[in-house]
């Protein structure tokens, strides 16, 4: 059955909020939440009010997850009655009432165009920048969005995040890191590969996008596309007949191996090899984004290690100085070590209780953006951030307006039958 999505002026302004959450979302205002998440939020409110609060929007594990993490916020501040206002804390407060009101507000049909639009203006601008730095030795442009000096990114000021990026070798057009821009390239390849182009390999904007994302010269992208590659491998052998299965096997294997040799044999691919000695080198980068929180874990005491700990920051934290602008404790934990540390490994087992139940309701595209969330969080410390919002709206919206048209056909069916 096909899904019919809604075209409302609501469901228009939603769609275009959170496809540009991931850009928004970094700029502080006068204000407790940041530029996009109060954008978001604003929209999922009104969504609230226009169609009622249904438990319903999502499925049972999702309210499992809510009631443990809102638990354990109650736990670890003594019980204190001011922990009932905002249930769970601030942050997952803020992500879980944003994505129960935004399935409501969330169309992915124009997800798909608004975030075509903003891959390609992120992609010309930033071949822009790097055939500029190629030339001039120089990243002579910064195109994050400067929306005014009443905004800023964190402790930086436009300016000074500006002076950054033109310091910078490794260009990231509208975003502010380049794994930011690899990762939202990622999303909307998921839609390419998996919804747009199911019965091919590629087409020439799946092909620009990949040239781009290996001239990023993210890690963290790079392994991204890897894993995007091997499941649209898996998808055309298993639609395949048994001879065409064996054949791209049989294929597969010398082209693999000659695409890896030419790329390590590129300054990129010999850049990108040469980081992974960092997993073993403490306080590389590398291994503070992919070991050390494993690191942190393993000293947590045996109930700690279940039900997580609200003091790690305190405790195993060291002191943060980037030159006098930002001060202060910082401890780096990816999106999976973050629930571990915090929530324990009981927390982590509803997590994927939670996405495994999505998972399961929803088409192949929706189901690769949770397994590109999954990347995301081995590698990059994005619990509860934009990039989670995004990339679990999307198939959770799927999962909404499946069930909405189920529920329609089933009226119908009975009104025709009686």
């Amino acid at each position: 059955m096909a899904i019919n999505y809604n075209n409302t002026f609501l469901h228009k302004l939603g769609t275009a909020i959170f496809v540009l959450g991931p850009i928004l979302s970094w700029y502080e205002i006068s204000f407790p939440v940041p530029l996009g998440y109060t954008m978001i939020l604003f929209v999922s409110f009104f969504a609230l009010l226009k169609n009622n609060f249904n438990i319903r929007v999502l499925p049972k594990p999702f309210w499992i997850v809510f009631i443990y993490i809102c638990f354990l916020w109650v736990y670890n501040n003594g019980f204190a009655l001011w922990t009932l206002l905002p249930p769970g804390g601030w942050v997952f407060f803020i992500f879980a009432l944003s994505l129960i009101g935004g399935v409501q507000a969330f169309d992915i049909n124009t997800a798909i165009k608004y975030m075509k639009i903003i891959v390609w203006i992120a992609i010309v601008l930033f071949w822009i920048q790097l055939i500029s730095l190629i030339i001039t030795g120089t990243n002579n442009f910064c195109f994050v969005p400067h929306l005014t000096n009443h905004f800023s990114y964190g402790n930086l000021s436009y300016e000074e995040m500006t002076a950054l990026h033109h310091s910078s070798k490794h260009p990231c057009s509208i975003f502010i890191e380049k794994s930011y821009m690899a990762y939202y390239l990622l999303a909307y390849l998921c839609f390419l590969f998996f919804e747009a182009h199911k019965e091919k390999w590629f087409d020439k904007e799946s092909i620009a996008l990949m040239v781009t994302l290996i001239a990023l010269r993210s890690g963290s992208g790079m392994v991204g596309l890897v894993v995007l590659l091997v499941a649209k491998a898996f998808q055309l052998m298993w639609k395949g007949s048994l001879g065409r299965r064996i054949m791209m096997i049989i294929a597969m294997v010398p082209l693999s191996l000659a695409a890896f040799w030419v790329y390590q044999s590129t300054e990129v691919g010999q850049e990108m090899i040469s980081r992974t000695s960092e997993f073993s080198t403490e306080n590389s980068s590398g291994y503070t984004r992919v070991i050390a929180g494993y690191m942190t874990y393993d000293m947590l005491t045996t109930s700690e290690k279940i039900i997580g700990t609200p003091d790690a920051v305190e405790r195993f934290g060291i002191e943060r100085n980037d030159g006098g602008v930002a001060s202060g404790l910082i401890l780096y934990l990816n999106g999976i070590q973050s629930i571990l540390v915090g929530a324990g490994l009981l927390g982590l087992l509803l997590y994927v209780l939670f996405y495994t139940s999505i998972y399961k309701m929803v088409s192949l595209g929706s189901r690769m953006q949770i397994i590109l969330l999954l990347v995301m969080a081995l590698l990059e410390s994005n619990y509860l951030n934009p990039y989670m919002m995004l990339l679990t709206i999307i198939p959770c919206a799927e999962y909404y307006h499946r069930r909405i048209n189920a529920q329609d056909f089933d009226i119908s069916h009975n009104e025709i039958e009686v």
